[in-house]
């Protein structure tokens, strides 16, 4: 009776139970990640630049559009003023 207590008070353990759900999730975890089609080196670097040119555009844009914005404000406070 007493092992079976013990076995009891063994498997409400929280941390027992927290290791227990961590070891599943990794688990899952490398399961996955055989499952992923991973780019080459060279597919990796071609992506690279599209995004770091796609963000240099992008700035470039939001760059452009705000002293515009600015320059127009300025303008208009300029007529009321």
């Amino acid at each position: 009776m007493a092992a079976k207590a013990a076995k009891t008070a063994k498997e409400n353990n929280f941390i027992i139970k927290w290791w227990k759900v961590v070891a599943v999730f990794f688990g899952e975890v490398k399961a996955e990640m055989i499952k992923v089609a991973w780019p080459s080196r060279d597919e990796a670097i071609s992506s690279t630049w599209v995004v770091i040119g796609a963000v240099a555009v992008v700035a470039l844009w939001i760059f452009v559009v705000d002293k515009f914005t600015a320059l127009t404000m300025t303008g208009l406070l300029r007529l009321l003023g």
